[in-house]
């Protein structure tokens, strides 16, 4: 099973930054970890080639998905775009309709 990761020091802030690597191979152990004492804990896995923390920023999640087809539809939401059926606007954005019949409402507005 493949996991994205964070580099958890040295980071770059460019694409470098986020690590593809196997759970079952790769990690040595993984323990809960806090980026500043009043942050809440996120998950660190530490391999033989650094330690990683997953990814729980929404900054970093648009960067580290957007090759596998996400796309950051609005600050809260990243969509799949090869799941997306339709768009629906609405008064305060888009109807996104997926494919297997369920939707998000998101912020950005999409033309029809």
């Amino acid at each position: 099973m493949d996991i994205i990761g964070v580099k958890m020091h040295g980071r770059q802030d460019d694409d470098s930054d986020f690590v593809l690597f196997n759970l079952e191979e790769d990690v040595k152990f993984i323990e809960p970890w806090q980026v500043t004492e009043n942050s809440g804990k996120t998950l660190a896995f530490h391999t033989t080639c650094g330690s990683y923390i997953a990814i729980h920023i929404m900054r970093d999640a648009d960067k580290a998905y957007k090759p596998y087809g996400f796309e950051s539809y609005d600050r809260s939401t990243l969509v799949n775009k090869s799941k997306v059926k339709s768009t629906e606007p609405t008064k305060t954005g888009t109807m996104i309709h997926f494919f297997d019949g369920t939707r998000v409402h998101v912020r950005k507005k999409f033309k029809k």
